[in-house]
């Protein structure tokens, strides 16, 4: 009788079977995850963008302003979805200090309203709803809702949003 230390040829590619049929069941769900928190973190992002705008209005004693906007910095208006947001505090006779920053690849966000804007004592301009879309359609939107106090929260958004 021998000794085998060792596996079979046959062994070996049944258990590459095993892992590459594993792994082809788990991409479509790495996928949605990896589109999901791309979505997630857009939201985030934007959602720090409005507390910052907010606070540096209260701060400064000016007007704050957060707008969707082209890579030159230019507010869109708000039916226009942007891959690009800036805000900036409102100084008369200086322009604003901050640049577009870039939402995440295949991530968009559209506002109800353009600007957004926030007046010295914190309070909103109006409601506004900012809704962050996967362009591919992977993971579901979501929302940032501001009320007139100046408050944001996040909620889920309905998919025909984004279309």
């Amino acid at each position: 009788m021998r000794n085998v230390l060792g596996v079979t040829l046959i062994e070996l590619l049944f258990g590459l079977a095993i892992v590459a049929v594993l792994a082809g069941l788990a991409a479509p769900g790495f996928r949605q995850s990896l589109r999901a928190s791309a979505v997630r973190a857009a939201t985030y992002e934007l959602l720090a963008g409005l507390q910052q705008t907010r606070g540096g209005s209260i701060v400064e004693s000016h007007p704050g302003l957060l707008c969707p906007s082209d890579s030159a910095g230019n507010c869109l208006p708000a039916a226009a979805a942007g891959a690009f947001w800036r805000w900036s505090i409102e100084v008369p006779g200086q322009p604003a200090e901050l640049e577009p920053r870039a939402l995440p690849e295949g991530i968009s966000a559209r506002s109800s309203r353009s600007p957004i804007r926030f007046s010295p004592n914190a309070l909103s301009a109006s409601n506004a709803t900012l809704t962050i879309c996967d362009l591919q359609g992977i993971a579901p939107p979501r929302a940032i809702v501001i009320n007139v106090s100046g408050r944001a929260r996040i909620s889920p958004a309905a998919a025909s949003t984004c279309r």
